[in-house]
């Protein structure tokens, strides 16, 4: 464990003791936690067991699921940390596990969030390179590479141990004040560091989400529309409007919150504790995330109605419908999907 040696300053103190870090944010990862685990939960088994055809839309379903199902895992030592005051009781090795898993699953939600919306985007406004790009070695090999690159992300945090002692308040920290030498001996590193995940893992994925469904809403729009079509593309709309706005609304205060902080401690100034509760919002996304892309998906209610058939819990279901990389696409230039089944 780290000891610290030197006088924090008062904002650093104050931060410790804030109530949007002791009160407001454990709410919210404990309301999280009991949602989001048992919903990924199911889905990652029905994902993993019921489905007959691994198309590239169920892989990055299936990885999706798995990390917001470890993120949610992570939280419980959270939601103890900072109820106890921002005190951590449960020794270096675990702070690390927690840190390293906290971080990397949420960071790969982001990317195969973003991903999901790359093949939305391909399969509705470029069907005939869909049929090439969207396969399901494809999107395994995405999927091994998003995971590959956050864990060589975190590589600084598994190396150091990220506890430390604060005796002026008699508590320890974890990962709240990062002490030296974890990013190298120039205090810059520290800024650089945090400013590139920032820009990879959030505002850039951000970006290419909101384009990619913007898009595929104004392809959606001018598609020839036939009788009965109707209701099916205003859900297909509602669906990727959702998608998107509940992907801006958890993760855009985070990328602001994080840029303002950043910038006020250069004026000896901070913004930690609003900064550290965007952590929560971003949180809120596990639990969106079953809804926005398995429930809405035909394919896997049915998948989730044949589970629940020897439970007598629904009626007879159909068969699976979804042939393309997502349901939306079906809405658009149908006659160059006909033979694109993944």
């Amino acid at each position: 464990m780290n000891a610290s040696n030197r006088t924090l300053d008062p904002n650093t103190l104050d931060d410790l003791d804030s109530p949007l870090t002791t009160i407001a944010l454990p709410v919210i990862y404990l309301l999280v936690f009991v949602i989001s685990t048992p919903c990924n939960l199911a889905c990652f088994v029905l994902l993993c067991t019921r489905t007959k055809r691994k198309t590239s839309t169920i892989i990055f379903a299936i990885n999706l699921s798995l990390a917001d199902l470890l993120y949610s895992m992570s939280l419980p030592l959270q939601v103890s940390y900072h109820f106890s005051g921002n005190n951590w009781h449960f020794g270096v090795v675990a702070c690390g596990i927690t840190t390293v898993t906290f971080h990397s699953c949420m960071q790969c939600s982001v990317l195969i969030t973003c991903a999901i919306a790359v093949e939305r985007y391909l399969g509705v406004v470029h069907p005939l390179r869909a049929k090439h790009w969207c396969t399901p070695w494809r999107a395994l090999l995405v999927c091994a590479l998003i995971w590959g690159l956050v864990l060589a992300v975190q590589t600084p945090f598994m190396r150091h141990d990220l506890t430390l002692e604060v005796r002026q308040l008699q508590l320890t920290t974890c990962f709240d004040i990062i002490p030296r030498g974890t990013f190298g001996s120039s205090p810059r590193m520290t800024y650089v560091y945090f400013a590139a995940v920032c820009l990879l893992f959030y505002a850039v994925p951000l970006g290419v989400l909101v384009a990619c469904y913007v898009c595929v809403t104004r392809e959606l729009r001018r598609s020839p529309q036939t009788d009965g079509e109707d209701c099916s593309r205003r859900y297909a709309l509602i669906m990727c409007a959702t998608a998107a706005a509940c992907f801006v609304l958890c993760y855009l205060p985070n990328v602001l919150l994080q840029a303002l902080h950043m910038a006020s401690r250069l004026r000896q100034r901070s913004l930690y504790p609003y900064y550290k509760l965007t952590h929560g919002i971003n949180s809120l996304n596990c639990c969106v995330d079953p809804f926005v892309y398995y429930l809405a998906s035909r394919e896997f209610r049915n998948t989730f109605r044949k589970a629940l058939r020897p439970l007598h819990c629904c009626r007879q279901c159909d068969t699976d419908e979804l042939s393309t990389p997502s349901e939306v696409a079906s809405f658009v230039k149908p006659t160059a999907y006909t033979n694109s089944k993944l």
